[in-house]
């Protein structure tokens, strides 16, 4: 029988967030959250970086504001020079996904998880590098988030080139078809751990204990 993290029209639920956890987790790796202030530097870096269209810098900061923990920046002598943005959502956020209808630009506040709330899943919308070294750092990120902070639900992330495609599937996602009708959306079917080994990531979830 399979789990509910199989099952491309489901997901696991029970996931509290806690703020010190996320920064556990990739604080390692040099990236710290997106303030308002810097909302503007983070859409810039993401314009360069990411294939195709990048929603503005309000939508991007109503998410965050909404989140309070999905936008990542990592800096080198002051400089931006890699990101994440990992949204955590509800099980609305989630039939939306499903449904083609979820996106930055268009996002709702019932679709994505405040501090206090549960998530249902985790959309990887995006990570990025300037150079090779700060997209392995961008990838240790997301896997350390995935591990520390949502090892109990289903990640999704959406794929715009061949070599995202590629990324999703050597970390053993399944393809969910493209229910917006142009991006391609991946379902993850477990935690990648070997690929976590190869880049020296945490391999033990962090315990909510230690920051009680």
């Amino acid at each position: 029988m399979r789990s509910t993290i199989d099952d491309p029209n489901r997901s696991r639920s029970g996931v509290q967030f806690q703020d010190a956890q996320l920064h556990a987790a990739v604080g390692e790796y040099g990236f710290t959250q997106v303030h308002e202030n810097q909302i503007d530097e983070f859409h810039r870096l993401a314009d360069e970086l990411i294939e195709g269209e990048v929603a503005g810098p309000e939508a991007l900061w109503r998410v965050q504001s909404w989140t309070g923990r999905a936008l990542q920046l990592r800096r080198k002598n002051g400089k931006a020079n890699a990101l994440l943005a990992s949204i955590p959502l509800t099980q609305a956020g989630v039939d939306a996904l499903l449904a083609g209808e979820f996106g930055f630009a268009n996002a709702r506040r019932e679709w994505v998880c405040g501090p206090t709330e549960t998530a249902h899943a985790l959309l990887s919308w995006g990570m990025a590098g300037r150079s090779p070294m700060d997209q392995a750092a961008s990838l240790r990120g997301l896997l350390a988030v995935w591990y520390g902070v949502y090892c109990d639900i289903r990640v999704y992330a959406r794929a715009r080139s061949v070599e995202g495609e590629k990324l999703m599937s050597r970390l053993g996602f399944v393809p969910l078809g493209r229910p917006d009708g142009a991006t391609m959306l991946f379902g993850s079917t477990g935690f990648p751990h070997r690929i976590a080994e190869k880049l020296s990531v945490r391999s033990k979830p962090i315990s909510q204990e230690q920051f009680a």
